[in-house]
């Protein structure tokens, strides 16, 4: 599915010359569950943007289900974006004045779906993430699990080739982190291809294979040993506000 050959990212200051990517080498099969780690400036988020079609490389090549995507203009990476790729993000980036029904349904909108189907496919959404009692909710009045829960579900409604989640238990305590990843890998061993930012280990070692940076180059990869879990998402009842949020800081 995702094929890096020689990839490199390359950012001029003055005179110096930074290799945030320096000829990276990698794939990910369909299926998969995969994390990228390393410390900050490792160039897990460089790799990101470049994987998400977020940006271009400078050297080497990109291919996305066999097709070589580095000469595409903006508005087919556009494309791409929506069709292929669902994001999910640290900070969950819902839109407080609309419930999580309009939240979810948002991408497609943006791709002209009429409003009934936008209603089947948001209600599936929902469902399958354990928020389907939660569609008429803002997100202020939810938990912060219960929001990553929604922005998981708005991912999943263009039924995308693949979910990019850039530290997704970032913002969260340690117990709904635990939900979060949960769910990701019931996703997983439901067949979805995931590819997981994170700078943390314990997060890492709970996706099928990780791959860490160092110094904008392959470190290491290899398997975590740890299998999908299979079984139902169960709904999360938590109540609103800041249950579930971790109000410091987190460390990129």
């Amino acid at each position: 599915m995702i094929e890096l050959n020689d990839i490199s990212k390359i950012y001029r200051i003055g005179d110096e010359e930074i290799r945030a990517l320096d000829s990276v080498s990698m794939r990910v099969k369909e299926g998969e569950f995969v994390s990228i780690t390393g410390s900050s400036g490792s160039g897990k988020s460089t790799m990101m943007h470049i994987i998400g079609c977020l940006d271009t490389a400078d050297e080497g090549v990109y291919l996305l289900d066999g097709q070589s995507i580095e000469h595409y203009s903006e508005n087919e990476l556009a494309m791409i974006r929506n069709q292929k790729i669902g994001f999910i993000f640290q900070s969950f980036n819902l839109i407080a004045r609309l419930t999580l029904e309009e939240n979810v349904g948002l991408p497609l909108v943006y791709r002209g779906v009429s409003a009934s189907l936008r209603r089947e496919r948001v209600g599936a959404a929902m469902e399958q993430v354990g928020l389907a009692n939660r569609m008429k909710h803002t997100p202020n009045s939810i938990s912060g699990g219960q929001q990553q829960r929604a922005a998981i579900a708005r991912a999943l409604v263009t039924e995308p080739a693949m979910i990019l989640a850039d530290e997704p238990t970032g913002n969260l305590d340690s117990k709904t982190g635990e939900s979060i990843m949960k769910l990701f890998r019931n996703l997983n061993a439901a067949g979805k291809t995931i590819v997981l930012i994170t700078h943390d280990d314990h997060i890492a070692q709970q996706t099928g294979r990780t791959i860490r940076l160092m110094d904008g180059r392959i470190e290491s990869m290899g398997r975590t040993g740890v299998a999908a879990v299979n079984g139902p998402i169960a709904a999360d009842t938590g109540g609103g506000g800041t249950d579930g949020v971790n109000n410091d800081s987190a460390v990129f």
